[in-house]
């Protein structure tokens, strides 16, 4: 029973590793600096075949997430780039039999340091780039075995993950840009390979204001590790580009494409981000992967 109840805590507390980036490298000396807070919530999972199914016992998971990052052009075609991740997880079990008791737990810690470079290889017609990242777990406490063992936070492992990244922008009437992202990550510990996916699209509806989705997620190599899980999380929301509204505030033009530097990153920028996203697929194996339903905040800027 204390291994089963472990395992539970673990299938479905895990939160869906965040991997953003963007193919667009830093001018040089340029800084860019984000700090991304994001709250989630979940009572179903997918389970080893793919199926949304109810968390065991009528358990609810939530929890809340920060990533401070920064990135450093090094050159025009080579940024460095550094994050921490920072994590609070909840577990708590609302049906079950009243011989067993009530049951809620909770944990929390940095999770992982990520250290990486940017280098870009094309500019024209297409942003190309291509991106190695290393992902250093840090060991944080899940506590005893049994009844108080605390929810895991990640997978617990470190990983190197290599990236080819595409991304586009054009200035028509309605100005829109589009990424692409793929690759592949090497992972310990006896957790699966995976490739990487991610693609996004926004657009201005005006020069101030970017509406833009996403689709992230990761698909497991089958064979590489005993540790599975794959999953796909989509979010939307608005950017709201502070740093140009003070500039027509100010009766200050915006000059050629300077409204899409926060994706372009060819100057200055400060930018408050929202996001709403939910887990639509995954599988995992031997444990679940949480059907999460998030909300994300972002503060970033670039001087």
């Amino acid at each position: 029973m204390k291994k089963t109840i472990s395992i539970l805590l673990v299938s479905c507390i895990l939160l869906p590793q965040l991997a953003f980036a963007g193919a667009w490298t830093l001018p040089k000396r340029n800084i860019w600096g984000e700090y991304f807070f994001k709250i989630n919530y979940a009572k179903r999972e997918y389970d080893s075949n793919g199926k949304s199914i109810r968390k065991a016992n009528g358990a609810r998971t939530w929890g809340w997430s920060m990533i401070p990052a920064i990135e450093y052009g090094v050159t025009d075609w080579l940024t460095a780039i550094w994050k921490i991740e920072y994590k609070e997880g909840h577990y708590k079990e609302y049906s079950r039999p009243g011989a067993w008791g009530p049951y809620s737990v909770k944990n929390h810690g940095v999770t992982e340091t990520q250290v990486g470079a940017r280098l870009r290889i094309l500019e024209d017609p297409v942003v190309f780039s291509t991106q190695l990242k290393g992902f250093i777990y840090t060991g944080y406490n899940n506590g005893k075995e049994g009844l108080a063992r605390q929810p895991g936070l990640s997978d617990a492992c470190d990983s190197l993950e290599w990236r080819f990244l595409f991304g586009k922008f054009v200035n028509s009437k309605i100005p829109f840009y589009g990424g692409l992202e793929t690759g592949y990550r090497w992972r310990n510990r006896d957790v699966a390979n995976d490739i990487p996916f991610f693609v996004e699209f926004g657009f201005w509806p005006v020069k101030w204001l970017l509406v833009k989705t996403e689709i992230d997620g990761y698909w497991c190599h089958r064979g590489t590790g005993n540790i599975r899980k794959e999953y796909a999380v989509w979010r939307i929301g608005p950017v709201i580009q502070l740093l140009d509204i003070y500039r027509l505030f100010r009766g200050d033009q915006l000059k050629g494409n300077q409204f899409a530097d926060d994706v372009t990153l060819k100057g200055k920028s400060f930018n408050l981000e929202i996001q709403y996203g939910e887990t639509f697929w995954g599988r995992g194996f031997p444990n679940g992967v949480s059907q999460d339903h998030e909300v994300v905040f972002k503060i970033s800027g670039q001087y």
